[in-house]
């Protein structure tokens, strides 16, 4: 688990570096079908694509011709296949990811990079939504001990060496420097950070349990249905603890379409 954390801040880099390539590419199609092209004439892979009949609905007397229709090969396969591909998966990788941006997104104000380049005011402002949130084990005298230690990287390493610090560094430098009397609070936010169970492990699960809750007899399943079992598979702990029958009772008590009249 440790190992994992200690990455994670690189993990997020990556990962908004990712969603902006693909969200470049959507705007490439072109090029993209001009280089896949050279590469199946290279490889020597057929690259006609079928065409079909094209369809047009009855125009009336006195109506406007606006049934267009997508008469190309090229444009059908641009609106059909690659738009929805690129979206589904941006859509994916910002929402399969939401949990690690969310733990990044509070733990930033300790990440060095981000730390030295702030200004005191935004420090406190900062500081503040992260104690409130790990009140119980952060003091108020964090915001003191971070404009300190601002100073102190500052001044011990040099601007390339902070660029490429991350939290676990930060952690290891009060260490082995002894300054964990110093900053107590400090260590703690990076302690809290390194020990969360958060990474992909919703994204791990949700992929492995779909594998046991689509299979052939449910091929047809919708997607609110198949998120809705989902999510009661992974949470099975509280689904447990569910009492179903009254949930069935209460169901069926108000679906009832005749009323029990007491004699």
């Amino acid at each position: 688990m440790q190992s994992v954390n200690f990455s994670l801040q690189k993990a997020s880099t990556q990962l908004e570096s990712a969603i902006s390539i693909i969200e470049k590419l959507r705007d490439q199609y072109d090029q993209i079908v001009e280089d896949s092209r050279e590469l199946c004439m290279k490889w020597n892979i057929p690259i006609k694509l079928s065409e079909t009949r094209q369809r047009y609905a009855k125009k009336y007397f006195d109506e406007v011709d606006s049934d267009r229709r997508l008469t190309t090969t090229d444009d059908n396969f641009r609106v059909t296949i690659f738009y929805p591909v690129v979206d589904t998966t941006l859509l994916q990788l910002r929402v399969r990811f939401k949990g690690m941006k969310t733990v990044c997104n509070d733990f930033i104000i300790l990440m060095p990079e981000i730390l030295t380049s702030m200004v005191d005011e935004l420090i406190v402002k900062s500081s503040y939504d992260f104690i409130n949130k790990y009140k119980e084990d952060i003091s108020s005298d964090f915001t003191r001990q971070l404009i300190i230690i601002k100073g102190y990287l500052s001044s011990k390493f040099q601007t390339n060496y902070l660029k490429s610090m991350t939290i676990h560094d930060l952690a290891d430098t009060i260490v082995k420097e002894e300054l964990t009397s110093i900053f107590p609070d400090v260590f703690i936010g990076t302690i809290i950070f390194l020990t969360i169970p958060v990474t992909s492990a919703s994204a791990e699960r949700s992929f492995s349990k779909l594998k046991l809750i689509k299979n052939y007899l449910r091929n047809s399943i919708g997607q609110e249905r198949l998120s809705s079992i989902a999510m009661l598979n992974i949470e099975r702990q509280q689904t447990n603890d569910i009492n179903i029958e009254n949930i069935i009772d209460n169901f069926a008590n108000k679906k009832a379409r005749k009323k029990n009249f007491l004699k």
